[in-house]
């Protein structure tokens, strides 16, 4: 059953799937980081969650046509809006980040781009996107962070909005979720003064830390 964050998230974005600007990503501009980082680790294969209609495999497609692109959305109107955009070469499917309909261990990388914010429950999500990845495997996680009292403001109207936003998380949070899921932080730095971009490591060793 859908939380209320989550049915009033899929009711948005299905409404607003085909819209030029979702299409082209909401977030553009901090794609370039995502990529260049991929350039280096070269996975074979990779998943966007919380896709969206496809702006930032569009990217991707154009700039490392050579990895193998999935795609996961909770909205039905994204993840079809993907399969139209991409023909096969996508393999798009409808899920929830907190409890994916995907087999373990089976991506090289996960981007999680602008939607964790989304996510009613976080660390489900990133416990989910631990058991995907295949060990030695990264996630790299975009998303808003800013200074505190902004931050505040912002999570105080998050759960006001239409879109189903939850709340912003700062680099404490995140370390901290990402760690308890058994994620080897590798860096985490600010793209501009509103976002960020985290790398993380799944250690070749699958057991978690106590």
């Amino acid at each position: 059953m859908l939380t209320d964050a989550k049915a009033r998230s899929k009711a948005y974005f299905d409404l607003h799937h085909a819209s030029r600007f979702a299409r082209e990503g909401y977030w553009s501009f901090d794609y370039k980081r995502s990529i260049q980082a991929l350039e280096l680790l070269r996975p074979d294969n990779l998943i966007d969650i919380g896709c969206g209609p496809g702006g930032f495999l569009a990217r991707m497609r154009k700039e490392l046509p050579q990895i193998r692109l999935f795609a996961l959305d909770l909205s039905e109107g994204m993840v079809n809006e993907v399969r139209e955009r991409f023909g096969g070469s996508v393999e798009a499917t409808v899920g929830d980040a907190e409890n994916m309909p995907l087999a373990s261990c089976t991506f090289e990388a996960v981007t999680v781009n602008m939607s964790i914010h989304h996510y009613p429950h976080p660390q489900a999500a990133v416990d989910e996107i631990f058991r995907i990845l295949r060990p030695g495997g990264h996630l790299l996680l975009e998303d808003m962070d800013c200074i505190p009292p902004i931050r505040a403001i912002a999570n105080f109207v998050f759960p006001r909005l239409p879109g189903g936003d939850v709340k912003m998380y700062n680099q404490r949070e995140i370390r901290t979720m990402l760690e308890a899921a058994g994620f080897t932080v590798l860096s985490y730095h600010k793209i501009t003064p509103w976002t960020f971009l985290c790398v993380a490591e799944k250690p070749m060793t699958e057991e978690r830390s106590l």
